[in-house]
């Protein structure tokens, strides 16, 4: 076990105006002062304010000049400086750990992927540790400027502990994860749901970037589902929120792990799916790729278990935008490479089943690998480094 070092874990200037300054250089770009003071808000000398000592402490840095399309005297251009912090990001699943080092810009330096020995909690977390060893070693500085390593995992997670209370598919309870991993590292050490934090990824670099309300629903092993609103997830009060996989939309009979019935995952889950299109078929299927091979087919039997995967995803995400209105919905995951078979009917039930205008909430079809969800889980360490808890 290492002695826990005690590097900067947050901004050295962390006002409001610091916050969102650094922010929106983050999403947006690099850019002019003038355009940093009408996209926050803050007059000009309050930008000046905030710039200058972030910059002296080597966060933030010039380059330029640039007119930016418009007339007068050039202007230099604001933005991090990439190198200035690194963050590790893990996601678990459980047949291994992808893990990407990501710079302070948000890009990706290194990327690895181990397959798990086994779920042991102390074996995880073991991994995690020499990963992010080797990772720090893919990048110049990379060591003595790295501030959090973050953990995502499926479950019941909360971010402001560490404890992974449930998760199902790595079978652990009551595991304080955030407190084993900074002790096996060194460094300070965040956890968080897996779903939420592939949505801070999204929120901040891919396609939730700028907006304010969007929802993330992921289709593969769970269907899982975070929202975002006003700019901030919902974490839930208990560490629970957006399980849309527990929803219950499909036939009451079928009864979840969970211990309800009628649940999503009866029906949407790989596991669920793989056992329909075997009964369907009569005969055993193995994988989601055999599965559509089976549906591209033609077979009707097979065709009908994937229009019903479609049909209760699609009254799922409609429960969403029926609640929560947002202005878009991704739609992701490793169910994806079913994409073709589910697709008209989810968007035939969200059709029917949206209210009024909701219907407007734009569905955006993004298949991500398991690398973006590590990208994700160290964005939500970026996010507490510029934001200080906020």
């Amino acid at each position: 076990m290492q002695p826990v070092r005690s590097p900067r874990e947050t901004m050295p200037l962390t006002s409001p105006g610091a916050v969102a300054v650094v922010t929106t250089l983050l999403v947006e770009g690099a850019m002019s002062r003038a355009d940093l003071a009408r996209r926050t808000g803050l007059t000009p000398a309050a930008v000046t304010k905030v710039v200058a000592p972030l910059a002296d402490a080597g966060y933030l840095g010039e380059r330029g000049p640039s007119q930016n399309g418009s007339l007068g005297r050039p202007s230099s251009l604001v933005d991090v400086r990439a190198s200035a912090a690194f963050f590790a990001g893990f996601k678990v699943t459980d047949a291994e750990v992808i893990g990407v080092l990501v710079d302070f810009s948000g890009q990706v330096r290194a990327s690895a992927t181990r397959a798990l020995r086994s779920a042991e909690v102390d074996e995880v977390v073991d991994d995690i540790g020499a990963m992010t060893e080797e990772l720090c070693s893919g990048a110049a500085g990379a060591e003595e400027a790295l501030r959090y390593v973050s953990v995502a995992v499926s479950g019941d997670v909360d971010r402001a502990t560490g404890l992974v209370s449930s998760s199902p598919f790595l079978r652990w309870r009551g595991v304080l994860l955030g407190q084993l991993v900074q002790r096996r590292t060194g460094l300070p050490a965040v956890v968080d749901n897996d779903v939420r934090a592939l949505t801070a990824g999204e929120q901040w670099f891919g396609a939730g970037a700028g907006m304010s309300s969007f929802a993330v629903v992921t289709i593969g092993a769970g269907i899982g589902c975070a929202l975002c609103t006003d700019g901030r997830i919902l974490s839930g009060a208990h560490g629970v929120s957006g399980e849309l996989g527990h929803l219950p939309v499909a036939d009451p009979s079928r009864s979840c792990y969970c211990g309800g019935h009628g649940c999503v995952e009866t029906v949407a889950s790989t596991a669920s799916l793989l056992r329909d299109v075997s009964a369907a078929a009569g005969t055993p299927v193995q994988t989601l790729e055999e599965a559509v091979v089976l549906g591209a087919g033609g077979d009707d039997r097979v065709l009908a278990v994937f229009a019903e995967v479609g049909r209760v995803v699609g009254l799922a995400i409609a429960s969403v935008v029926n609640l929560v209105g947002p202005q878009c919905v991704v739609l992701t995951g490793e169910g994806l490479a079913a994409l073709d078979l589910i697709e008209p009917s989810v968007r035939t039930a969200l059709a029917s089943q949206a209210y009024g205008h909701a219907i407007h909430s734009e569905l955006i079809v993004r298949p991500l690998t398991f690398e973006a969800w590590a990208r994700g889980a160290a964005t939500v360490a970026l996010q507490r480094f510029v934001s200080a808890g906020r």
